[in-house]
């Protein structure tokens, strides 16, 4: 799969934990996530494992673990209260700003459509690797 996918992404901590908003890559072989702070991991497919697709997130993310750690993604926005970010265009990595949070922000309705788009092209990925 030579393609690149670059997707927002919301890593969440537990059910009424921190949500982190970042960008999930698949470029060059290898799955990268990165925030605002910078490249949170960068693996390849043999370094994640334990994958599940939880219903209660509707099918649009995932557990994993991840070289050893355990990670919670959406694809789509969590909640009204999660932040957003913009991707900026870098190389060879794009990078993530903080864009805007509003607490009664619920725009992230209309994205489904595309949330579900980009979740099937994650969990065709992934299960390549299965």
């Amino acid at each position: 799969m030579s393609q690149e996918i670059v997707s927002k992404v919301w890593k969440i901590a537990s059910l009424f934990g921190k949500v982190t908003p970042g960008v999930l890559i698949w470029k060059n072989n290898q799955v990268i996530f990165i925030t605002e702070d910078g490249v949170q991991f960068q693996t390849s497919l043999s370094g994640i494992t334990d994958i599940k697709w939880p219903f209660l997130r509707m099918g649009m993310g995932f557990d994993a673990v991840i070289n050893g750690e355990k990670y919670k993604f959406s694809f789509a926005k969590p909640n009204a209260s999660a932040a957003e970010i913009e991707i900026v265009k870098g190389n060879p990595l794009p990078s993530v700003v903080f864009a805007h949070q509003y607490i009664d922000d619920i725009s992230s309705l209309m994205d489904i459509k595309e949330d579900r788009q980009i979740t099937k092209k994650w969990k065709e990925l992934l299960t390549v690797k299965s």
